[in-house]
């Protein structure tokens, strides 16, 4: 069974399932608190006084002095995101909770991104969600270092946390699209630009949209209810687990991805190849050779490396593709804890899905759809496995698909590093005529630039400027 999200927008559906279970957490600005009448206490109170009256920047006062006073006591901290928070979006009708939603709601339908917010308001919002973060991380941080009275704790705001970064990360697809050619910011203005186009032009300023990502995925990894329901229409199988095997499955999956997004923070090819992965998650791979070796989204995003490059999901394919996972075995792996990308992305088989018939991986000239003989040896090639059998990948340590049985990376047997660091290069020379010509990326990477020749060259150029 194959389920597939089918809304355009992923975040946008993810928002409106949190927004349903964080009406009582950060968001709420009238929730009561019982509070001792002494020091810390009594100007959190009074703090909170002020939040039942909507008077917000009064209420910041007390909470702010509650915390030069007692810098431990969770519920002035707690109250301070909830004033801050409510203040700056209350200060105009556009940026209020209810107008959120509907900018939400919106985007459902659209092909951008809050579809139909304008400059200013899109402005207002992220100077919201930077100055919340700014009080919520400080605690996070004095949380997670026992620096706190735990009265509250992360746990406790996770959810009203979550939809904070989602609309970050929606934000930052919104400033994505301004600029291409065909996406209009006006929901009822006729565009032709399309969610695959709007993500994967992120990786052309990558750093803003992994910091994005990693909140969403370290929050989701400290507190899995808050995606559990977005995860049961987006992952085959995950409706079969039991509740808490599916909290472990929700929170195992988003801790690998915050790893992969963690690691990215200060590396630039890192950052796009952890933006690949999510990406192509999506369903919204870019069908293009993104990593320089000739080979195009020929990884499967089951944390092994399926092109014999020494390197490990760097270039994804999409998630719609035909690709059935051992359920039975994953589950078994979360039970037991198993947070690996390879553990949760257990692979029985892999094929393509309509769009990728025509993709030849390998640019040996041949595709599944082209394929004369039209049998299932060529498509062998590029979508089963050297060992078909999982088991018998991991006791040969070889998990590559068959096309790449013949491959051979950096033929001139360079230091690993000056290898990547070719291939790296290679994967940002772009524009045609090229700084490194076809003979160099045969010499220097070898891999899938072995089957080209000048004409299928020239393709490897198209659609990328």
């Amino acid at each position: 069974m194959k389920r597939i999200l089918q809304s355009k927008i992923l975040w946008a559906t993810a928002l409106l399932l949190s927004l349903g279970i964080a009406g009582c957490n950060i968001f709420n600005p009238t929730e009561s608190i019982n509070i001792k009448d002494s020091d810390a206490e009594a100007l959190t109170y009074e703090g909170y006084k002020h939040i039942r009256s909507n008077e917000y920047s009064e209420a910041e006062h007390y909470f702010s002095k509650a915390i030069a006073a007692d810098s431990n006591y969770s519920q002035a901290w707690f109250g301070l995101m909830k004033a801050k928070l409510n203040r700056m979006l209350n200060s105009t009708q556009e940026t209020n909770v209810f107008s959120l939603l509907a900018y939400v709601n919106a985007s459902r339908e659209s092909k951008v991104p809050f579809s139909g917010m304008s400059d200013q308001v899109a402005a207002q919002l992220q100077e919201t969600i930077d100055s919340v973060n700014v009080i919520a991380n400080a605690f996070i941080a004095r949380d997670k270092a026992g620096k706190t009275d735990s009265v509250i704790t992360y746990k406790t705001f996770s959810e009203g946390y979550m939809v904070l970064q989602m609309m970050k990360t929606m934000l930052v697809l919104r400033k994505t699209t301004q600029g291409m050619n065909g996406c209009s910011l006006n929901k009822n203005d006729e565009n032709s630009c399309d969610m695959a186009s709007v993500l994967n032009n992120i990786k052309n300023e990558p750093a803003e949209a992994v910091e994005a990502f990693d909140a969403v995925f370290k929050t989701c990894e400290e507190s899995p209810e808050s995606m559990t329901k977005m995860f049961d229409s987006y992952l085959q199988g995950f409706g079969d687990l039991k509740e808490e095997s599916q909290k472990k499955a929700v929170s195992s999956m988003c801790g690998a991805l915050a790893q992969e997004t963690e690691d990215a923070k200060d590396d630039e090819d890192q950052q796009t190849k952890t933006l690949n992965i999510i990406i192509g998650q999506f369903g919204y791979s870019d069908i293009l050779d993104d990593d320089g070796d000739g080979c195009v989204d020929e990884e499967l995003y089951d944390g092994e490396d399926n092109d014999g490059d020494g390197e490990i999901d760097e270039d994804v394919s999409d998630k719609s593709n035909e690709i059935e996972y051992d359920n039975d075995l994953i589950l078994k792996n979360v039970t037991a804890g198993k947070t690996a990308i390879s553990d949760l992305r257990v692979i029985k088989k892999a094929g393509p899905n309509e769009k990728y018939m025509t993709v030849d991986i390998d640019m040996n000239g041949v595709t599944v759809a082209n394929d004369p003989s039209n049998n299932q040896k060529e498509l062998g090639r590029e979508w089963k496995f050297v060992y078909p059998e999982y088991k018998n990948r991991v006791a040969a340590g070889d998990h590559r698909l068959v096309f790449a049985a013949g491959l051979v990376f950096n033929p001139q047997g360079r230091p690993f590093e000056e290898f990547i660091a070719y291939k790296r290069a290679v994967a940002k020379d772009t524009h045609y005529p090229p700084t490194y010509d076809l003979e160099f990326r045969k010499n220097y990477i070898g891999g899938c630039w072995a089957n080209y020749n000048e004409e299928r060259f020239m393709q490897w150029f198209a659609g990328r400027n």
